[in-house]
C-alpha cells in the first residue's frame, strides 16, 4: 500500500526531527561557546537530508497512488492529507537555501546571545541582515509554489502559512485592527482606575534564584508536568522544546524580578503539557503533531494568563510561594493578585500584561511583515521599533536595543511570520476558557482547591488529542460552538481588569 509506505517515510522523517530538536535544545542550553560552529553544520546537514528525503521524485506517485486506497480511517485520511501538506511546502523550498539558512540562523542566534547583553546593535544587525535575505527567498519561493492554490495574498502569508496552517493575514488585519481601535480606551480606563489604588508591594530583597527556581519546579508538579518525561533548565530566551515523549522547557529568572521567571515557567508548562498530551498512537506521523503555533500559544497563555494570573489560583499557591520564597508581604495573595495583574505599559513583551500584550505582538507582526514585502530594511528596525512603541504604548526605546529590537530571538533564527501566533493564541485562550467554564461550572472553585484534573481533562479531550486532526476552525467549532471570536477576550480584559 502506497499510504503505508509514505507512513514509513514520515516515521523515518520523524527520527531525525527528534534528533534535530534535542541537537537544537543542547545548542541553546548546554554547549559550549566554540562547539557552534560544529553543531550548525550538523543541524544544517540534518535538514537537508530530511529535505532529500522529501524531495525524491518517487514520493509523487505515491502520493498520488494513496489518494486512491480505500478503506483508510479518518486519522489515517487527515495524517495523509497533513503528509502531503509538508511534502509539497518542502518541494517548493531548494535545499541548498535550506542549508543557508540554517547556518545563518545559527550563527546570528549564537552572537545575539553576547551582543544583545552587550546592547550593541551595530555588530548585531550585520549578523541579521543575511537571516531576513534568506528568509525572504524562502518567502518567494513557497509563495510561487503554493500562493495561488492557497490563497496567499502576498510572500509574508507563506510564512504565516509555515507556522500557523491555514491562517493569512486576511484573518489576521481585521482582528488586529479591531484590538488596535478598542485597547487603547481600555488601557487608559484601567491606568485612571489604578490610579486610585496603592501600587503593588515588591519583595524587599534580592531574591536568590535557588528559591525561584525550587518554587518554579514545585507549581510545575502542580500543572501535571512529568519530571520523568522532561526538564526544566535555564536559557537566554524562554522555550519549549524536545519531544513528546522528552518535554524540555526552559526559563529564566532575575533576583530582582521574580514576576518574570514564575509565570514563564507556566507559560512554557502550558506549551509541554499540549505537547505531551498529544495523541500517543499517532506522534511519529503528522496528524498526530501540535495543529499550528496559534493553537500552541493558546495552551501556554491559557495556562500563564486564564490560570496562572487568576485570583483563585494565586490566592491558591501564595503559601508555596512564601513556602520558597519567604514572608515578605509581597507574598501574600492580595499583593500577588495585584503583581500579575497590574496593567502597565513597558518594554518587553514577556514581561507585559494581558492588556498591553496584543500591542507588542502588532508591533512585530506589521514590522516583519514590512522587511519581508520590501517595506523595510534591517537597518530601519531601531527606528520603526521605537515610532511602532510610542505610537501604541508611548514608550521610548530609543538606544535601548537588548530591550528593544534585540530582545527577541525569533528573527534570529529565521522564525518569521510566528509572531502572530502569539496574539491569536490568546485570544483562542479566552474563548477556549470561557467554553471550559460553562463545561465545568464550578472550575473557580476547582482551582482554588487546586484540583486542576477536570480543566485539564476538557483541554485534553477537546485540543491535545486532536492533534492534527481538524483543521483550526473546526477544532475551535468543536471546542467552543464557533470559530475565532475576538469579542471573548475583550470580554475577559473587561471583566478582570475594568
Amino acid at each position: 500500500m502506497s499510504y503505508a509506505t509514505l507512513e514509513q517515510t514520515f516515521y523515518r522523517l520523524s527520527q531525525l526531527s527528534h534528533a534535530e530538536s534535542m541537537l537544537g535544545w543542547d545548542q541553546r542550553v548546554m554547549m559550549p561557546p566554540k562547539g557552534n560552529a560544529a553543531r550548525s553544520r550538523a543541524l544544517a546537514e540534518l535538514g537537508v537530508f530530511r529535505t532529500e528525503i522529501l524531495q525524491d521524485p518517487s514520493l509523487a506517485a505515491q502520493f498520488e497512488a494513496a489518494h486512491s486506497e480505500s478503506g483508510l480511517t479518518p486519522w489515517q485520511t487527515a495524517n495523509l492529507r497533513q503528509m502531503e501538506r509538508q511534502w509539497r511546502q518542502t518541494l517548493a523550498v531548494p535545499k541548498a537555501l535550506v542549508e543557508a539558512l540554517s547556518l545563518a540562523g545559527s550563527e546570528c542566534e549564537h552572537s545575539w546571545r553576547q551582543l544583545r547583553s552587550d546592547n550593541n546593535w551595530k555588530d548585531f544587525a550585520p549578523k541579521l541582515q543575511p537571516v531576513f535575505d534568506l528568509v525572504r527567498e524562502e518567502a518567494q519561493a513557497l509563495n510561487a509554489a503554493l500562493g495561488d492554490e492557497l490563497g496567499f495574498a502576498n510572500d509574508y502569508d507563506a510564512l504565516i502559512h509555515k507556522f500557523d496552517p491555514g491562517t493569512r493575514s486576511a484573518r489576521i488585519d481585521p482582528v488586529f485592527a479591531q484590538l488596535k481601535a478598542a485597547l487603547p480606551d481600555l488601557l487608559a480606563t484601567i491606568v485612571e482606575r489604578q490610579k486610585h489604588r496603592a501600587r503593588p508591594n515588591t519583595p524587599k530583597a534580592a531574591i536568590p534564584i535557588a528559591h525561584q527556581d525550587a518554587l518554579a519546579r514545585d507549581l510545575m508538579a502542580v500543572l501535571g508536568f512529568d519530571f520523568n518525561a522532561g526538564r526544566l533548565d535555564l536559557t537566554a530566551h524562554p522555550f519549549s522544546g524536545g519531544v513528546p515523549e522528552d518535554s524540555r522547557i526552559t526559563t529564566r529568572y532575575d533576583e530582582n524580578n521574580v514576576v518574570e521567571g514564575l509565570m514563564g515557567v507556566i507559560h512554557e508548562t502550558g506549551h509541554s503539557r499540549y505537547e505531551t498530551g498529544l495523541p500517543q498512537d499517532w506522534l511519529d506521523q503528522p496528524v498526530g503533531r501540535s495543529m499550528g503555533m496559534g493553537v500552541h500559544e493558546s495552551q501556554s497563555l491559557f495556562f500563564e494568563m486564564q490560570l496562572g494570573r487568576s485570583r483563585p489560583f494565586l490566592e491558591a499557591i501564595a503559601p508555596r510561594v512564601q513556602q520558597h520564597l519567604g514572608q515578605d508581604r509581597a507574598f501574600n495573595a492580595d499583593n500577588l493578585h495585584q503583581l500579575y495583574t497590574w496593567v502597565e505599559p513597558g518594554k518587553i513583551r514577556v514581561n507585559a500584561d494581558e492588556v498591553t500584550y496584543p500591542m507588542h505582538v502588532i508591533l512585530r507582526y506589521e514590522l516583519e511583515r514590512d522587511l519581508i514585502l520590501g517595506h523595510a530594511r534591517v537597518a530601519d528596525i531601531p527606528e520603526r521599533w521605537n515610532d511602532a512603541m510610542m505610537n501604541l504604548l508611548g514608550v521610548d526605546t530609543r538606544g535601548d536595543y537588548r530591550n528593544g529590537p534585540m530582545q527577541d530571538i525569533h528573527w534570529t533564527a529565521g522564525a518569521v511570520g510566528y509572531f502572530p501566533s502569539y496574539t491569536l493564541g490568546a485570544l483562542n485562550a479566552a474563548q477556549l476558557h470561557q467554553a471550559m467554564v460553562k463545561a465545568i461550572p464550578d472550575a473557580a472553585d476547582r482551582v482554588a482547591r487546586l484540583d486542576l484534573e477536570p480543566i485539564f481533562d476538557w483541554l485534553s479531550q477537546n485540543v491535545w488529542q486532536k492533534g492534527s486532526l481538524l483543521d483550526y476552525d473546526d477544532l475551535m467549532m468543536e471546542a467552543t460552538g464557533e470559530t475565532l471570536n475576538p469579542e471573548h477576550f475583550l470580554r475577559h480584559v473587561r471583566e478582570r481588569y475594568c
